[in-house]
């Protein structure tokens, strides 16, 4: 008789959280008096289940980490726009910084099994939902769908190669699609390209079944519009080899949301705080990651310095030396406005970053917690996926339009074709580098160079190299290894190359 494995823990889990993070819906109220079956029977009882998969996205669960921390770790920690000051403590931590890889330290154990929380618990939705009910069931439907293919999608990310090196052979992860499973399920790893073909066909039911319009916090079908176009950007090949048809889909729903009346860029001093604003009516985030005093975001204890005391013993990483080279180009650029320089005795001439210091739990502003959102995706990302795709079509002259929509409202001077020349720059080029400079610290790390075929170059030392860092796109170590106690408990999964 089957069973559902681990998921009336997850269903009471996410039941319990939605209950006490009022950040997510202050009107829901918990029904742990009844069964997962029948709370699922009602919208109450789907609208609770529901803020649970938002909830298991920042909340620390038994003895792993919250979800977006590690998230930030293994989508951050391998590229080149953090600078190590001194070594994390505890030591695993700087694992992915230092391509350690280990499968039984760092993070990797907590993303693994807080990635399937958060799948299982969409599941659960998706399966209590027949299609067509109404409505509302169908926009919680919907969000879920989004839930999960955001988990497959970032899974993907980090534990298998880039899509353009042979996604039909290279492993990913288990596609696990329903909630109802008995004790031998042990599932093999699919393939790059089912998992993707996955997402993509849960975020296009997400966008139909989403019709109402919430706060930034929830899933919507601009969301689920934003990360097709991020998806297919990931899947369009190299500069030198690309595939136009994924191109042009990056281009259809990144222009989706860019119509969008919900959203738009922000300009001059809005755009200078535009993280240091409540999350669920800043009118550029898509979607992000909510926090409260209960659960603070703790991004920020990778990158702010001083501790509850005001001594400087946290934040271990700062801004790149390789980052402030190409921001400082342009002293105007308000993008200034996201370091902060402070002269910390392991690093005087520290950058520290502060697109996480929005509203400190600790009124002294020493806290290593804050209620600031992890942005996810938001709309400048959509102007750059739109210029990266045209610049790959060969299209340069058109790829400038969207690109210097975000170099105009930095204040950094727009380019032009003859300016690209003198600098001997491509158009595509350009756009990487303002993938750099305009979405440093929100996830995209190492996968800009990665899935373009390109090297991650770390042109500076810190605590950990005497000597700069390269990393080759076809390295072992760009993805991360499978969690060993996953392997011991499920003999199917296959390891990465360590």
């Amino acid at each position: 008789m089957k069973k559902y494995l681990l998921l009336i823990y997850i269903c009471i889990t996410a039941l319990s959280m939605s209950g006490c993070k009022k950040a997510i819906d202050e009107d829901i109220k918990p029904s742990n008096d009844k069964t997962d079956f029948e709370v699922l029977k009602t919208l109450d009882g789907l609208a609770t289940a529901t803020n649970g998969s938002y909830s298991l996205l920042v909340t620390q669960n038994a003895r792993d980490f919250p979800y977006d921390l590690t998230w930030f770790h293994m989508s951050e920690f391998k590229g080149n726009n953090l600078f190590a000051v001194t070594q994390a403590y505890p030591q695993y931590r700087d694992d992915g910084y230092t391509y350690t890889n280990s499968p039984i330290q760092g993070v990797t154990p907590s993303f693994w099994k807080m990635s399937y929380r958060i799948i299982f618990s969409a599941n659960k939705v998706i399966d209590a939902i027949e299609d067509g009910k109404g409505v509302e069931y169908d926009q919680f439907k919907g969000e879920n769908y989004f839930i999960r293919a955001m988990a497959y999608f970032n899974m993907a990310r980090i534990y298998a190669a880039p899509y353009y090196q042979n996604n039909e052979t290279n492993l990913a992860v288990p596609l696990t699609l329903s909630a109802d499973m008995d004790k031998s399920y042990k599932p093999a790893r699919n393939t790059v390209k089912e998992v993707y073909a996955q997402v993509i066909a849960d975020l296009e039911k997400a966008a139909t079944l989403m019709t109402k319009v919430k706060s930034n916090n929830y899933a919507s079908k601009e969301s689920a519009w934003a990360l097709l176009s991020r998806v297919y950007l990931y899947m369009s090949g190299t500069a030198t080899q690309p595939n136009t048809g994924y191109c042009d889909k990056a281009i259809e729903y990144a222009d989706k949301v860019i119509a969008s009346p919900r959203f738009t860029l922000v300009q001059d001093q809005d755009y200078a705080t535009v993280f240091a604003k409540d999350s669920r009516t800043n009118k550029e985030f898509i979607f992000a990651f909510s926090h409260d005093p209960a659960n603070g975001n703790v991004i920020n204890e990778f990158l702010t310095p001083k501790n509850f005391y005001g001594y400087y013993i946290n934040g271990e990483y700062a801004a790149s030396p390789d980052y402030m080279a190409i921001l400082d180009q342009n002293v105007a650029d308000l993008r200034h406005s996201f370091v902060r320089a402070e002269n910390d005795p392991r690093s005087p001439n520290r950058f520290t970053v502060t697109k996480y210091d929005f509203e400190q739990v600790d009124a002294n502003g020493y806290s290593t917690q804050s209620k600031s959102a992890t942005c996810y995706l938001r709309l400048a990302e959509m102007y750059l996926n739109k210029a990266e795709a045209l610049a790959k079509k060969g299209l340069n002259s058109d790829a400038l339009v969207p690109l210097n929509e975000i170099r105009k409202r930095a204040k950094a001077p727009e380019w032009t074709t003859s300016s690209l020349a003198t600098a001997n720059m491509t158009a595509f080029q350009a756009t990487l580098n303002e993938r750099r400079l305009e979405l440093a610290w929100e996830g995209h790390g190492t996968y800009d160079d990665f899935r373009n075929g390109l090297p991650m170059k770390r042109l500076y030392t810190d605590y950990f190299h005497t000597t700069p860092l390269t990393i080759q796109p076809t390295d072992k170590r760009v993805p991360y290894p499978v969690p060993f106690e996953e392997i011991k408990m499920n003999g199917n999964l296959i390891q990465n190359p360590i």
